[in-house]
């Protein structure tokens, strides 16, 4: 099984992001051949899915990559526990790479995984997201939908 898992916060303006865009691909039954899953900030619950089932996961959050706002980037996990550069981009995905180490110490069955890190223009204490990834919303889903059947975007 292949699973998309977005990560973030629905009051936090652009770091909802990814929540919306697992649920719109829930929503419009786009999730053929792989799951959608609303991790919200609860990171943990990811252990879950790492098991002997699980071929693939692809995790989608809003990073602070130096980009520019909107820009999205796709890398495997080992680039991100090696690389400084991005190894600190978002406080979900560096939890989530704390998490994915301690599942490996403790023997879980780790399958492909890579991330999907989304610019935001605004971080702030408020529902929605800017026009610039609104705008750029569709190419998200695209890219979700081709990397997580095909490994390409």
């Amino acid at each position: 099984m292949k699973y998309v898992v977005g990560i973030g916060n629905y009051t936090q303006f652009d770091d909802s992001i990814a929540l919306k865009i697992v649920e719109y691909i829930s929503e419009k039954a786009l999730n053929k051949g792989f799951e959608v899953i609303d991790l919200s900030a609860n990171a943990l619950n990811i252990f879950s899915y790492l098991n002997s089932d699980t071929d693939k996961i692809l995790i989608v959050d809003c990073a602070k990559m130096g980009k520019n706002p909107g820009e999205y980037s796709i890398f495997d996990f080992n680039d991100v526990s090696s690389d400084k550069e991005v190894g600190n981009i978002s406080t979900h995905e560096n939890d989530m790479i704390q998490i994915i180490k301690m599942a490996m110490e403790l023997d879980y069955k780790i399958p492909e995984i890579r991330f999907m890190g989304i610019e935001p223009a605004e971080i702030k204490s408020e529902f929605g997201i800017s026009p610039i990834l609104k705008d750029s919303f569709p190419r998200y889903v695209e890219a979700i939908i081709n990397e997580i059947n095909t490994g390409k975007n």
